[in-house]
């Protein structure tokens, strides 16, 4: 696609620390999905109810967040651009709450409570106020659709590098200390410094190109509703939000799986999660590369890949548990074919702003980045709440969590195989209805320019 005076090409050196940020954001996500549910039951001696809980309502103002810090973003108007002055603002405070989360003080069981909920919704808050600027950001770096793609593919393995820290190094490093509670205060001490540092250097080293358009201001009840009526919008929020609820499960209750039914040490917990992470990196390569050379098409990868993984899942709950190294095998590959779509879907965000610029002469593509990192968090409460509320309906106890009870068993397999499966097959039905294909994006793209460029004549009187 033409590149515009307003979108010249994009350096190595900014894709890759653009995709530095991302890095910093799945160190909470993987944090979160990994460790935090088996953290908070086993180690800080949450009840499963008051952590599921916590989840359901740290969403609820994640709600009402996600949009309004996108709007917000939309009107920054400042020397350094819109949404890069997020970044610079808010990495310390996303650096902080991350290490705090874990700090594991001594308290009774309501300041437990009371400190997971004010910790977690500060982390939660915090993280918005990042994530939400920077995942807007790619649309103010370029215009180029394909060149999003390529951003992108550079980004997700970076992504994914979060994935593969936390589950190569933090299991290792927190055994070093005498007990898991110093071990999870110190490491995350380390991680939030190292967030705030990503998220910085991803401040400092990219541009936006693309400055706002001149379009006539509206209020934010009127955003709100071009908003729900871009349909590609809420098909992409859709998707994200069941295939969030699905990685969830999977990796929030892999701990309890491998603990308890495939009765293995946490060095195999971490052998797993570290290939699965590797699997994580790899698969935004071979979607690069699967598209670039032509041999599927975008809405097709969206579709079947997820009904693989859909296959590959169910085959897990039919392996016997004495057969961990295949269920290890199955797991990692899973993984791959459900990661094939995480370049798309991101990318997209843009692509729907795009086509809702088009539609209705309005850009809020803040509030679009905003609406698809609330799905992601929805998706992520949906499936941390799930993981609470059944492990209490089979009466699993923190308290007595060396070794669970026969009738407990199945809880495992629902979470980490049952439900996930299911998940990946209603993903796939939903992206059936996903219409911006490579040339419908083009078409949208070059439309949008058009009506973008005589609004602007005739501004100027031209």
């Amino acid at each position: 696609m033409m590149k515009t005076a307003l979108a010249p090409a994009i350096t190595l050196r900014e894709k890759f620390c653009y995709g530095l940020g991302d890095t910093s954001a799945n160190i909470f996500m993987g944090m979160t999905m990994m460790f935090l549910s088996i953290y908070y039951t086993d180690v800080f001696r949450l009840s499963p109810v008051a952590m599921g809980s916590l989840f359901l309502l740290a969403r609820f103002i994640d709600a009402i967040g996600d949009p309004l810090i996108g709007l917000l973003a939309d009107r920054t108007r400042s020397p350094r651009g819109r949404y890069r002055p997020w970044l610079l603002w808010f990495a310390l405070p996303y650096g902080l709450s991350c290490a705090a989360v874990f700090f594991s003080p001594e308290l009774s069981a309501t300041g437990r409570i009371v400190y997971a909920y004010v910790t977690y919704m500060a982390l939660v808050l915090s993280f918005s106020l990042v994530v939400v600027p920077y995942v807007s950001l790619l649309g103010a770096m370029s215009v180029d659709s394909d060149e999003r793609i390529q951003i992108n593919a550079i980004r997700f393995p970076l992504a994914k590098l979060a994935y593969l820290l936390c589950s190569l190094f933090v299991p290792a490093l927190i055994a070093l200390f005498d007990n898991d509670i110093l071990g999870y205060r110190a490491v995350m001490c380390g991680i939030g410094v190292l967030s705030t540092l990503l998220v910085l250097i991803c401040y400092f080293n990219t541009q936006e190109r693309v400055p706002p358009q001149s379009v006539p201001a509206i209020g934010v009840r009127e955003q709100f509703r071009h908003l729900l009526q871009n349909d590609q919008a809420l098909i992409l929020f859709a998707a994200q939000a069941v295939v969030m609820v699905m990685n969830t499960l999977k990796f929030g209750a892999a701990a309890y799986f491998v603990k308890y039914v495939l009765q293995m040490p946490a060095t195999f917990l971490s052998l797993m999660l570290t290939a699965a992470s590797v699997a994580g990196i790899v698969a935004p390569l071979v979607t690069g590369y699967l598209l670039r050379r032509g041999h599927i098409k975008r809405i097709p990868l969206l579709v079947y890949s997820q009904l693989a993984s859909a296959v590959i899942t169910l085959a897990m709950g039919f392996t016997p548990a004495s057969a961990v190294w295949p269920h290890l095998w199955l797991f990692v590959s899973a993984t791959l074919m459900a990661e094939l779509i995480a370049v798309i879907l991101w990318a997209s965000v843009a692509d729907v702003a795009d086509y809702g610029f088009y539609r209705f002469g309005v850009r809020i593509n803040g509030m679009i980045g905003g609406g698809m990192l609330f799905s992601t968090k929805v998706g992520m409460a949906v499936g941390g709440a799930l993981v609470g509320y059944i492990l209490a309906w089979f009466g699993y106890q923190p308290d007595n969590a060396t070794a669970a009870l026969p009738e407990q068993l199945p809880a495992f397999r629902v979470l980490y195989i049952w439900l996930p499966a299911c998940c990946l097959f209603l993903t796939a039905g939903i992206l059936r209805f996903y219409r911006l294909d490579e040339q419908k994006t083009r078409d949208v793209m070059m439309r949008a320019q058009d009506e973008t460029g005589r609004a602007e004549a005739k501004r100027h009187g031209l």
